[in-house]
């Protein structure tokens, strides 16, 4: 059963993988890999792991050189987070709680260099966990950036004052017509669990538009996937401080 969740994860992260928009500039880019992991048998005998992996992008060539000081800078900080991990710490305090505990654990990382624009960039930060039970959970958390300075970038950092029940009217109003709903149709009809639409604060900056993410269980059941949507900019021009 594992081994086909494992499967099933490999292939949405290869179509995952298709989804950027890096087109703006020609960057070369390879990844490499972290691994922290620990087994001992439990009080039974029975083997029990935890694996900590981080896959990060190197940049080995790019157009601009400002991209690639912050990617570097950016991803120094996250590779000295996951050297804070420790696999062997973990097991010996989980089988100190739980002596029977069995099976092999995993908390997977993988960044990838996802959109480009002209004045900046967005890491999509992809993560499988599993810590027993029927599946792991798999989420995908994005993360925008200044090109010139590496500043980390919210919502309210590209918007207008104000501006927040606006882009959620406009954003409501472009989901459903993308989903073929009127505005009296319930969003359960496409698997939502409720009819409240809510806006993600999970986006990414991309040349075409705002990319909006929810993960499994914040609007839909774990069998529904990662649910987006890409809204224009020509939507919300009125509401953007600047071109991004």
């Amino acid at each position: 059963m594992k081994n086909i969740l494992l499967i099933i994860l490999i292939l949405t992260n290869l179509i995952f993988a298709n989804e950027n928009y890096l087109g703006l500039y020609s960057t070369q880019v390879k990844e490499k890999e972290l691994k922290d992991k620990y087994c001992k048998n439990n009080q039974k005998g029975d083997e029990f792991c935890m694996e900590y992996t981080l896959t990060y992008p190197v940049i080995l060539n790019s157009e601009n050189s400002e991209l690639t000081s912050s990617i570097k800078a950016i991803i120094k900080d996250k590779i000295k987070s996951f050297k804070k991990l420790n696999a062997k710490d973990k097991v010996l305090t989980l089988l100190s709680d739980e002596p029977d505990l069995t099976w092999s654990w995993e908390d997977k990382t993988r960044i990838k260099l996802y959109a480009t624009t002209k004045t900046t960039f967005t890491l999509a930060i992809i993560n499988y966990n599993y810590s027993g039970g029927a599946h792991g959970n798999r989420t995908v958390e994005y993360e925008n950036y200044t090109i010139e300075e590496g500043k980390e970038l919210k919502m309210k950092d590209i918007m207008l004052e104000d501006y927040s029940n606006k882009l959620t009217f406009i954003a409501n109003r472009f989901y459903r017509e993308s989903n073929k709903l009127t505005a009296s149709d319930s969003l359960t009809k496409i698997g939502w669990y409720g009819d409240n639409f809510i806006l993600s604060d999970n986006f990414a900056i991309t040349t075409k538009g705002l990319e909006f993410l929810y993960n499994p269980y914040e609007i839909k059941p774990h069998i529904a996937g990662i649910t987006t949507f890409l809204l224009p900019y020509k939507r919300i021009t009125s509401l953007i401080k600047s071109e991004k």
